[in-house]
């Protein structure tokens, strides 16, 4: 049975590339894989990995006296303590390439993988590459690596150095496919589309009959502006004020923008409640107890969280980003259980012009007041052929098209 080590810059969890890098391990683990992790963690970290033996884990340690700074995170506003790329100096870059070539010098040695899965098309999987050659490295591309490709020129030539002996691309869309094609240099028929999934175990339709007079939504994620969260709620706080609707917004942020969209949560009129940062156990569990899941969202890779919803047979209410309809296909995207909303202008890869937010809102505003008399009126979306097209994003089969 193949031995395979992944690879990932930033805490193995937390974050949606987090969150796919468990489901990958968890699915190898079922079918009997010997596996390896290399991951960025926090010194105070408490990690609980099931998956892998503990000597075969080599954590790469932040805040410690080699690196004393806080991960490295692949979006500027992570859920956790962090660094940007774009401020790490570079005495910071040295230390940080220093530290990881050591894990994966030492996994290489020791554990002696038959194949790599490194993940984003970034620095680290570059460094992978370029440390060794004889063994297939594959690599998923989950879009906050082709924003910081787009965001911060100083590391491109280092990124493309490696990355384009990759062996194998995996992109979450056709939309993201193309790109890179078009920024990585990297031939077409070494990508493969395989999207993202969720586990059935976890995300799947409550058995109870809901009542139509209670109203949930839902927003989970991170508590960021880059994330739609304060659009989200103006507009939640736009929609007539009825005691029978609650939004809840499951997540955690970090600095001055998590306290900002905490402070609008506490002072709209509508109510809200922020859960703070949860499993993904009991995630499933508020999905079941929720009817429309917003994503308002300025930019994805792809949104697990969104398949995740669905699977739970909430309405869905997303901005329109690239790819997701695509991926979601004309079944699922003509069955009335998704409105999308339109993204405004944006000034760069996660910003909108600001003259068009107001605009942006109200139309967010509209499409949740739709989902929620589709709901009052219809109840849940009953179609076969819509679960089934849902059903087939399980992990196993996400999986399956990867090994």
């Amino acid at each position: 049975m193949k031995k395979i080590l992944h690879i990932i810059s930033q805490y193995p969890g937390k974050t949606g590339s987090g969150v796919y890098l468990r489901a990958l391990m968890n699915e190898a683990s079922k079918k009997g894989y010997s596996q390896s992790l290399i991951a960025g963690i926090s010194k105070d970290d408490d990690l609980v990995l099931d998956n892998i033996d503990k000597k075969y884990f080599y954590p790469v340690v932040f805040n410690t006296e080699a690196l004393p700074f806080s991960i490295v995170g692949m979006s500027d506003i992570m859920p956790y303590e962090s660094t940007r790329y774009k401020d790490m100096t570079d005495e910071m870059f040295q230390n940080w390439e220093k530290a990881f070539s050591r894990s994966i010098g030492k996994a290489l040695d020791e554990f002696k993988p038959d194949i790599i899965i490194s993940h984003h098309l970034w620095i680290l999987t570059s460094l992978v590459r370029k440390l060794t050659q004889d063994i297939p490295l594959v690599s998923i591309c989950h879009g906050t690596d082709i924003r910081q490709f787009e965001m911060c020129p100083r590391y491109r030539e280092y990124v493309l150095e490696g990355c384009s002996g990759i062996d194998n691309v995996l992109a979450l869309n056709e939309f993201q496919k193309e790109k890179i094609v078009d920024i990585y240099r990297i031939s077409r028929e070494k990508i493969s589309v395989v999207g993202g999934g969720f586990d059935s175990d976890i995300f799947y339709p409550s058995r109870k009959e809901f009542v139509k007079d209670r109203i949930r939504l839902i927003y989970a994620g991170k508590i960021s502006c880059s994330k739609g969260v304060l659009s989200l709620i103006r507009a939640y706080d736009g929609l007539d004020t009825l005691e029978n609707i609650e939004l809840y917004i499951a997540g955690s942020g970090s600095g001055k923008e998590a306290k900002i969209i905490k402070s609008a949560g506490e002072k709209s009129k509508n109510k809200i409640i922020f859960t703070g940062e949860v499993s993904q156990a009991v995630l499933g569990d508020l999905f079941r107890e929720s009817q429309i899941f917003v994503l308002p969202s300025f930019y994805e890779g792809l949104s697990l969280v969104t398949i995740e919803a669905l699977a739970c047979g909430l309405r869905v209410v997303a901005t329109d980003i690239p790819g997701l309809k695509n991926f979601l296909g004309d079944t699922i995207n003509s069955s009335g259980i998704i409105q999308y909303v339109p993204l405004p202008n944006m000034v760069d890869a996660d910003t909108p012009d600001s003259s068009e937010i107001n605009i942006f809102e109200e139309r967010l505003k509209n499409a949740m007041k739709m989902q929620i008399h589709e709901f009052e009126k219809y109840g849940n979306v009953e179609d076969e052929k819509v679960f089934q097209d849902i059903k087939d994003m399980s992990w196993e089969n996400i999986f399956n098209k990867i090994l």
